[in-house]
C-alpha cells in the first residue's frame, strides 16, 4: 500500500514538473516582451532614481507627516550608523601572544559600584537597559526580562515607569530607574533594590520632556504612579527641583535610606560629555552609564535619533580618557551602550574601558524569538510586547525569558573563547593593547595601535 502510494506521489510531481515546463516554454516569449516593455519604460528608472534619492525610510516618514501633521514616534531608535566597530579587531597571536590553555576558566563576572557600601556583583557583563511598564512594555514582558536576567546572573533595570512589585519579587539583582518624575521615591521602594539609576534620559531621547498619553495611564498604571486614570503625565526636562538643586545632597539621600547600594547615573551622551561626567562624579556616583545616539527607544522624533547627541564610539573613547585622566577605574563603574548586538562588540568595550555594556533593542527583540509568527507578517512584533498590543494575552514569558538568556549565554561563551586566544583568563583584562585598528583615525580616536604600524 505504501509502495503504491508512493508511486502515485511520484507521478503525480512529475506531471506537474513536465506541465510546468510547458507553460513556461509557452509563455516565455510573452514574458520576455513584457519583461522588456517594462524595462524600456521610463517609469522604472524614475522610481529606482526616487528612491536612491530620497531612501526608503525618508520616503515613508515624509508621507506620514503628510498625513498627520503632527510630530513622528519612531520605534527602537535610528537606522544610522555613524561608526563601524568592524574596523577595531583583535590582535591574537601564536608565538608572539601565548594563547590560554583550555583548561584554566576565564572569569567573566564584574562589580558594578566596588566602593559602595553594598557594590553589585554580576555574574556577565552585559547588563539589560532600562525598558519601562505602561509606556513602553508589558507587564508579561517585564517578567520576560526578569527571568531572563535571572538565569543569565546579571542586572534587571524597572526603567523610568512605575515600581513594580511583582517584578522585584522575582528578581534576583534589581536596577531601579528614577525618572524626571514623582514616582519610584517612597523610602519602601528605595530600601529593597540593589542599585540605584538616577535617570537623566537617553540617546534617542536626549533630556527631551517625555509625555504619557491619557490613553496609557490605565486605573492599574495610575494607582502605581500615585496619578488619575486618563490624566496625560510628564518626565520634565530634569529631575523635581530639590533633587535637582542640591545633586549631592540627594545622592547622599539614596545611599542612606537605600542602605548603600550603588548610585548610577544614565544619560545619552552630548558633546558636552566630560562635563556632565564631572559633575555627577563629583555628586557621588558610584556607577556613570550612558548610551550614544545609536541607542534605542520604545518611539521617539526621528529628529533627536538622528540629529541630536554624540555617536557611541567618540563618547566611549572620550569617557575612558576622562576615567583615566581622574583615576576613577576601579573606583567608578563605566556602562555604556548604544546598538550593541554582537559579542565581538561587546568585548571591544570592555577592552576599551567600559566594565560592562547595555543592550536594549536586541534584547526586546529576542523575547519574542519563534513568538513572533504570533504577529508577522501583518503585525509588528511590538504588539507582542508593548502596553496594550493586541497579541499580549498570547505572549509566554517563561519562553521568552529562556531565549534571551540563551543568547547571552551564547555571546558570554564566545567572548570567553576569544579571551582565551588573548591569553587572558579573566574578561576584565582584556584591553587596549588587545586592539588594532583598521583605520588611522579610529586608532588615533581610542588610543589604541593602528595596523599600518609595527607592533611592539
Amino acid at each position: 500500500m505504501f509502495k503504491m502510494l508512493l508511486i502515485a506521489c511520484l507521478t503525480l510531481l512529475s506531471s506537474l514538473a513536465v506541465m510546468g515546463c510547458i507553460s513556461v516554454f509557452l509563455l516565455r516569449r510573452q514574458m520576455a516582451k513584457a519583461l522588456m516593455k517594462f524595462l524600456k519604460s521610463r517609469k522604472i528608472y524614475e522610481n529606482l532614481n526616487l528612491a536612491k534619492k530620497l531612501g526608503w525610510p525618508d520616503f515613508f516618514e515624509a508621507f506620514l507627516r503628510a498625513e498627520s501633521g503632527e510630530p513622528l514616534s519612531r520605534p527602537f531608535g535610528s537606522p544610522l550608523h555613524h561608526f563601524d566597530f568592524h574596523l577595531l579587531h583583535f590582535a591574537a597571536g601564536y608565538y608572539a601572544l601565548k594563547p590560554l590553555a583550555e583548561d584554566i576558566e576565564v572569569d567573566t563576572s564584574v562589580v558594578l559600584g566596588p566602593r559602595a557600601k553594598r557594590p553589585l556583583s554580576l555574574e556577565m557583563p552585559i547588563v539589560l537597559g532600562a525598558m519601562s511598564y505602561g509606556n513602553a512594555f508589558s507587564i508579561p514582558t517585564k517578567f520576560a526580562l526578569v527571568r531572563a536576567a535571572n538565569l543569565a546572573g546579571t542586572g534587571f533595570n524597572s526603567g523610568n515607569g512605575p515600581f513594580l512589585q511583582e517584578d522585584r519579587d522575582k528578581a534576583e539583582r534589581y536596577i531601579l530607574q528614577l525618572p524626571r518624575a514623582f514616582w519610584s521615591r517612597n523610602e519602601n521602594i528605595l530600601n529593597q533594590v540593589h542599585l540605584i539609576e538616577i535617570g537623566l534620559g537617553h540617546g534617542a531621547w536626549s533630556s527631551s520632556p517625555i509625555r504619557i498619553k491619557g490613553f496609557k495611564v490605565t486605573p492599574d498604571f495610575a494607582k502605581r504612579v500615585g496619578s488619575i486614570p486618563g490624566l496625560d503625565l510628564l518626565i520634565d526636562t530634569h529631575l523635581p527641583k530639590m533633587e535637582h538643586d542640591d545633586l549631592p545632597g540627594f545622592v547622599r539621600y539614596l545611599k542612606s535610606v537605600s542602605g548603600g547600594v550603588p548610585i548610577a547615573f544614565k544619560f545619552g551622551a552630548t558633546h558636552h560629555l566630560e562635563k556632565e561626567l564631572e559633575i555627577m562624579v563629583e555628586a557621588g556616583a558610584d556607577v556613570i552609564a550612558f548610551d550614544g545616539i545609536e541607542g534605542g527607544t520604545h518611539g521617539s522624533p526621528p529628529i533627536f535619533q538622528d540629529h541630536v547627541g554624540l555617536p557611541f564610539f567618540p563618547a566611549l573613547c572620550r569617557a575612558v580618557r576622562f576615567f583615566e585622566k581622574n583615576q576613577l577605574k576601579g573606583k567608578v563603574s563605566l556602562m555604556v551602550g548604544g546598538g550593541l548586538v554582537a559579542p565581538g562588540d561587546f568585548l571591544k568595550c570592555l577592552a576599551m574601558g567600559a566594565d560592562a555594556v547595555l543592550i536594549g533593542t536586541i534584547a526586546a527583540l529576542l523575547i519574542t524569538h519563534t513568538q513572533v509568527a504570533k504577529t508577522i507578517p501583518w503585525e509588528p512584533p511590538t504588539e507582542l510586547m508593548f502596553f496594550q498590543g493586541k497579541k499580549v494575552p498570547q505572549f509566554n514569558p517563561d519562553l521568552g525569558g529562556e531565549h534571551l538568556h540563551h543568547y547571552l549565554q551564547s555571546c558570554v561563551q564566545e567572548m570567553v573563547e576569544l579571551t582565551r586566544l588573548l591569553g587572558k583568563d579573566s574578561l576584565r583584562k582584556v584591553s587596549r593593547e588587545d586592539l588594532v585598528a583598521l583605520d588611522p583615525l579610529y586608532a588615533k580616536m581610542a588610543g589604541i595601535a593602528y595596523q599600518g604600524e609595527k607592533s611592539g
